[in-house]
């Protein structure tokens, strides 16, 4: 951390000497023309890390994190480098004009521990929460939040919102069936009757693929289909380290149609194949790793059949900003839809604003989880 910009980490300060730093920063941010800066802060922010590049990035975003969702932010780094036994702190003012006479400013506060003493963490965030304002936790971490024990529990127990990203976990078919069983745990906060939200960022990137796969279950055609049980085959494509989306999304479409799960398979390591009841039939549902791409889905075809007619609705990506859906045998051009670039710290902010709980993506993940125990060797 000592090579790091002291732009991006601040100035390192004895622990204890926090909050006199943050004033004497703060006082130091004032300009002559300006009236007082004024502290901006909506939560607590707890971020945790285990990489040291990781922290260094987060910190990079935190201004773009801030601007949607003002915070002050605790940034903990795990760091197996570290030499020294103690917490070491630094600190961060930002600021950034409102108007033309005044100027909004918020901490960042940068705790870091050696790995082996990383619920040295814990005890150190403690005192320099905000009072009486609401606390998230951002698990930043390819471990598995109901995988991560010990730190983990004690990091949210007093957070209102936990969020994670189920991108790149090394064990995406572990980390999904446990994750079913933990949402429901950690939602309900025990016995203790508190209210907490659970959130992955990778369920909100799948936002415009949900609402186009609805819309396209809309159609004529492929409405009477859906109606009838007709689905008979979903295949999903995504690129590497993209699977957990995949079982997201399949999760939410075999919920929204009300498939019963039978078996599931995996071939290769590069597919996943499940067999699903309907009404009126089985569906087979197929999750396939592409060699290159992106680590989200990248196309997804339904098949149906209305008496001896067969047909298949495609969704795909087309460029970075657009999705596209075409209805396979049928004339007409491609309904579309824009795909609008979002960047790591706006998803975080607008999820940070978001505190209600999401009942569709908690049943998604228990048909999810299903799935993933059927392949877990």
């Amino acid at each position: 951390m000592s090579a790091s910009p002291p732009s991006l980490l601040g100035t390192p300060v004895d622990l204890r000497d926090v909050e006199a730093e943050v004033r004497n920063q703060l006082r130091a941010a004032h300009r002559p023309e300006l009236e007082p800066a004024q502290r901006v802060c909506m939560s607590n922010l707890v971020v945790f890390t285990d990489r040291v590049d990781t922290a260094e990035r987060i910190a990079a975003q935190v201004p773009d994190i801030v601007a949607v969702h003002p915070a002050r932010v605790l940034l903990l780094v795990a760091d197996p480098n570290a030499t020294r036994d103690k917490v070491e702190s630094s600190v961060l003012v930002r600021c950034r004009l409102l108007t033309k006479k005044q100027m909004a400013c918020w901490e960042q506060i940068t705790l870091r521990a050696p790995t082996v003493h990383a619920e040295r963490l814990t005890f150190a965030v403690r005192a320099l929460l905000v009072g009486d304002l609401p606390t998230n936790l951002w698990w930043s971490s390819t471990t598995p939040p109901p995988l991560a024990g010990y730190l983990l529990s004690e990091l949210a127990e007093s957070a209102q919102q936990i969020m994670y990203d189920s991108i790149g976990w090394p064990q995406p078919a572990l980390g999904v069936s446990a994750t079913a069983s933990w949402l429901e745990e950690t939602e309900r906060c025990g016995e203790s009757g508190c209210y907490r939200v659970c959130s992955d960022l990778n369920w909100r990137r799948l936002k415009y693929w949900r609402r186009l796969v609805a819309q396209g279950l809309d159609w004529t055609v492929l409405s009477e289909a859906a109606q009838n049980e007709l689905l008979d085959e979903v295949l999903i494509e995504h690129g590497p380290h993209g699977v957990v989306q995949g079982w997201e999304l399949a999760g939410w479409l075999a919920q929204r149609l009300g498939w019963k799960l039978v078996e599931g398979q995996s071939s290769d390591g590069v597919q996943m194949t499940w067999r699903f009841t309907a009404e009126d039939g089985e569906v087979t549902v197929r999750l396939r790793r592409l060699p290159e791409g992106p680590p989200e889905i990248l196309r997804l075809r339904m098949g149906c059949r209305l008496g001896n007619w067969s047909a298949g609705i495609n969704v795909k990506r087309e460029g970075d900003e657009r999705l596209a859906i075409t209805l396979e045998g049928l004339p007409g051009e491609p309904r579309t839809m824009n795909l609008p670039p979002i960047s790591p710290a706006e998803l975080v902010g607008r999820q940070l604003s978001d505190r209600e709980r999401d009942p569709v993506f908690r049943d998604s993940m228990t048909v999810a989880q299903q799935m993933a125990r059927c392949v877990i060797p």
